[in-house]
């Protein structure tokens, strides 16, 4: 499968744009599909789609902040962000989908994000009302939020699939020598 990712050859878009996780997908695949399926929470994607995703996002904003990080151009990665939320979003339900879990659940990093954020805001403003000139540090509580949230971001992204997977022979995805799918453990090839 990692083979596939590297490999050369046409995107295929009505696959991109259907329900099924694309085990078999190019890197130009996985990123270009949460485009395609932009606010689309219907159907089930892969750790492979989403952990290329995620790191060609996590690059670009890396990059984007650094070169713009003086001046009015500083909205730029911020502006970069809000546009890929949707479809990271949509992307993770997605992958919640293929855990056989509820696409509610993608909510929780994002709540837990929100908290953290309140309560170490909350603790540096409040130091700052009652006068004292340097404020502490930031409150541990909304330190251990937010790395729960990336702790359930990285459950989301590692966990493996709970659905049954094809099996890929001779570096193909789909068909047998018959035509027919093969999966594994079903007489009826479905």
């Amino acid at each position: 499968m990692a083979s596939a990712l590297l490999s050369k050859r046409p995107p295929r878009v009505d696959v991109m744009k259907g329900y099924e996780p694309m085990y078999d997908a190019t890197m130009q695949e996985c990123l270009q599909r949460p485009f395609y399926l932009y606010a689309r929470g219907k159907g089930r994607s892969c750790r492979k789609e989403i952990w290329v995703f995620a790191a060609f996002i996590w690059v670009l904003d890396t990059c984007l902040a650094r070169v713009f990080s003086s001046g009015i151009l500083t909205v730029i990665p911020g502006l970069f962000s809000l546009a890929v939320l949707v479809p990271m979003y949509a992307l993770t339900v997605r992958r919640l989908h293929d855990l056989a879990l509820s696409g509610w659940l993608a909510l929780v990093p994002y709540v837990l994000e929100v908290v953290g954020v309140g309560l170490i805001a909350g603790s540096m403003v409040s130091d700052m009302l009652k006068g004292l000139e340097d404020p502490s540090a930031p409150s541990p509580l909304g330190i251990i939020v937010l790395l729960l949230a990336v702790v359930v971001r990285l459950a989301i992204m590692c966990v493996p699939s709970r659905r049954r997977h094809p099996v890929v022979a001779s570096g193909s995805l789909g068909a047998s020598q018959t035509g027919a799918p093969q999966y594994p453990g079903d007489p009826n090839g479905r």
